[in-house]
């Protein structure tokens, strides 16, 4: 019994990690998913896409691109875990405090004013990134 608790004791912090690491992961890929909906959208209904996020609130999501009208049942939004946040700093927000994380034009391109990274960070200061790909075409999830 003594071998199990000592055992248990040496394991438990790092299972703690490993479950925190977990939910940062599973907000990055669902923030992953949602950029690459956006794109299948834009080309789908042959208008440009944006990947809104409400850094206040922690959530994000999938619209026309301001000026353009889509199909709103294709519109999605999501959330993140309560103890998660965006760090988007440097990101300008419009009137609503949105930010407008990526663009995708009709034929499924990024656009330029797209943002090159978006970091969700728990309360431990743990990070995790949606990164553009180096080829400036795509997002990628990138652990530090």
């Amino acid at each position: 019994m003594a071998i199990l608790a000592t055992i248990l004791a040496f394991s438990a912090p790092l299972l703690s990690r490993s479950f925190k690491q977990r939910g940062l992961d599973e907000d990055a890929t669902q923030l992953f998913a949602l950029t690459e909906y956006a794109r299948d959208e834009a080309v789908s209904q042959g208008l440009p896409m944006t990947v809104w996020i409400n850094p206040q609130l922690g959530s994000f999501g999938v619209r026309a691109k301001d000026g353009y009208e889509g199909d709103a049942s294709r519109e999605k939004s999501c959330s993140l875990k309560p103890d998660h946040r965006f760090d988007l700093s440097q990101a300008p927000t419009d009137r609503a405090g949105l930010v407008a994380a990526a663009d995708f034009d009709p034929s499924g391109t990024l656009g330029d004013e797209s943002l090159a990274d978006i970091s969700i960070v728990d309360r431990n200061n743990n990070a995790v990134s949606v990164a553009q790909t180096d080829d400036g075409q795509s997002y990628e999830i990138v652990k530090p």
